[in-house]
């Protein structure tokens, strides 16, 4: 009862937050592979890890999104790893509510031969979408804070430094095929409330890089507690197209720079094989203008793991 006492105090105190938020797991690179806050590690090493992921988070204009995961990681000997997820979302706001699958991420992690205190490891993946991020209703297109995925494919790469107490992780995260399909632009919608959207017709996304720093700790006897620094910085201006306007890619100003978050990862373990865990981060620097839907108000990331 004390470990379920510790999460909902957790968990309470991250919904209460009113400060905007990356919300980067939306984009999948925090959350793959070695780049993952790692928590406090078992010493005794599990073959397969099946876990079930359940973000709820609130985006802009209140838009409420819910973004259940799957994600499966199986260790093939003490050098490699490979994991994949699978991605839902479910988001309701003033423009309307929908429901459609997100995306894939397949990856393989390498530990490289290092220190005995101290273990490296590298990280290649790739987010394949499950929809080009042309979700509608009432036959219009909705903006990118309703979408269910980017639509892009995505390259990932990372490395990461862990002991026991401590993890050191860099990350980039590249979309490589361009503009996706999403068509919103405030002006074909009869709702005013539309207005307060980013335009995102021919949405083209710049790349990120990832630093993030942690340390692990245990408040109370087998649970840990991980808190740490995760920064994500935009690489360039995002784009559209608006041919109201002119023919040519509109760039999106204060869409690059800089996104702060301090972090906190609990994990709880139940079993041997069963454990509970809650993510979420509170914003300390943010983007002027981040198009690509990703801010959250708050968000409160539930986990459940079985090892076996």
């Amino acid at each position: 009862m004390r470990y379920l006492s510790l999460i909902a105090v957790v968990t309470l105190l991250l919904w209460q937050q009113k400060a905007l938020a990356q919300g980067c797991s939306d984009a999948g690179f925090c959350s793959i592979g070695n780049l993952t806050a790692q928590g406090q590690q078992s010493t005794k090493a599990k073959q397969r890890t099946l876990k079930l992921l359940l973000p709820v988070g609130v985006g802009d204009e209140g838009v409420f999104v819910f973004a259940p995961g799957l994600e499966y990681t199986q260790t093939l000997n003490n050098r490699w790893a490979v994991q994949g997820k699978i991605t839902f979302n479910y988001a309701s706001g003033n423009l309307g509510t929908v429901f459609g699958a997100g995306d894939v991420f397949l990856s393989g992690t390498y530990s490289l031969p290092g220190q005995k205190r101290w273990k490296p490891s590298v990280t290649l993946g790739v987010k394949l979408p499950l929809n080009q991020s042309n979700l509608e209703a009432e036959h219009r297109a909705l903006p990118m804070q309703y979408q269910s995925s980017l639509g892009t494919v995505d390259l990932i790469a990372g490395i990461s430094v862990t002991s026991v107490r401590w993890q050191f992780a860099a990350g980039y995260q590249q979309p490589l095929t361009g503009a996706n399909r999403n068509y919103f632009l405030p002006e074909y919608w009869s709702n005013p409330k539309a207005a307060f959207y980013p335009p995102s017709n021919d949405f083209n996304r710049r790349g990120d890089l990832l630093l993030r720093t942690a340390y692990s700790f245990q408040p109370i006897r087998k649970a840990s507690l991980d808190v740490g620094l995760l920064g994500i910085y935009h690489l360039g201006k995002d784009r559209y197209i608006n041919a109201n306007i002119q023919n040519d890619a509109i760039a999106i100003e204060g869409s690059s720079g800089l996104t702060l978050n301090v972090t906190a990862f609990l994990r709880v373990p139940l079993t041997t094989k069963l454990e509970l865990g809650v993510t979420g981060g509170v914003p300390l620097v943010v983007r002027e203008v981040r198009p690509d839907g990703l801010t959250r108000r708050f968000v409160v990331a539930p986990q459940i793991s079985y090892s076996f």
